[in-house]
């Protein structure tokens, strides 16, 4: 039986992805900090703070076939002017970025003769941060750019090891209103017609689970808007017009000018 460790389970796009392999008879370690969760979308349950070396290494204990580093933290709270506060940077650049570099890294030591996929979840959002979500997107670029950076020497290292990130979009749900603390009715209005027209988590699941199983690709991306593509090339070829245009989105869109 093939085994798939994916954390941050318990959130939508975790719960579906468990459900997706376990359909297929995987055996599905789900990873959380919760340890009362119940449903048919994990096999086995690992509570881990996910913070350490040591818990790293205890995902690859259970000698997994494709680890799916999936657990995000979005921005729930703001200081006065919708400022990010300095425990939520420090708690969600732990989350989207340092630990799930830490997996990637203790994987590379492994000595195997089975090939072991090591899948770090981004956003679409990591090539257009905004200041409407910018601690969750710093975290975001900064995963992608430590897979894209890390990963061609772990592979030429040890052939076994795949280091591979996927960036999926918007999911319907609840999740995916992070920045409407910080909007104000113009802007809340852009964002619910981009929500409610984005697929399901179940949807993007499915599409993971295919671009894995392909493996074709080490760098995939669900259906981009092409307003996310205009701003992630201004953001790299003007950065200090899309710094301007941050600046004027501020003053627009944000409750708080």
């Amino acid at each position: 039986m093939k085994t798939v460790v994916i954390t941050g389970i318990s959130g939508t796009l975790g719960q579906a992805l468990g459900a997706q392999y376990v359909r297929k008879g995987w055996r599905v370690v789900g990873v959380s900090r919760k340890d009362d969760l119940e449903g048919e979308y994990f096999t086995d349950l690992l509570v881990s703070p996910q913070t350490t070396v040591e818990d790293a290494q205890k995902l690859l204990e259970y000698d997994p076939d494709i680890i799916l580093l999936n657990a995000g933290q979005i921005e729930t709270e703001i200081g006065e002017g919708g400022v990010p506060l300095s425990e939520m940077v420090e708690s969600m650049n732990r989350v989207n970025y340092t630990w799930p570099a830490l997996v990637c890294l203790e994987a590379a030591k492994l000595k195997r003769n089975r090939p072991l996929d090591v899948i770090t979840i981004g956003s679409i959002a990591d090539g257009s941060p905004s200041a409407f979500g910018p601690v969750y997107h710093a975290g975001k670029i900064a995963i992608h750019y430590f897979v894209s950076g890390v990963g061609p020497i772990v592979y030429h290292a040890n052939r076994n090891i795949r280091m591979r990130h996927y960036r999926p979009g918007a999911i319907y749900g609840p999740l995916a209103w992070a920045p409407v603390n910080r909007l104000n009715e113009k802007g809340y209005q852009i964002r619910a017609k981009r929500v409610q027209g984005a697929p399901s988590a179940d949807t993007v699941a499915r599409k993971i689970v295919k671009w894995i199983e392909d493996g074709k690709e080490w760098v995939g991306t669900y259906e981009e808007p092409f307003s996310f593509k205009i701003f992630k090339y201004l953001f790299t070829l003007a950065p200090n017009f899309f710094y301007k245009l941050q600046l004027l989105g501020w003053r627009k869109g944000s409750k708080f000018v």
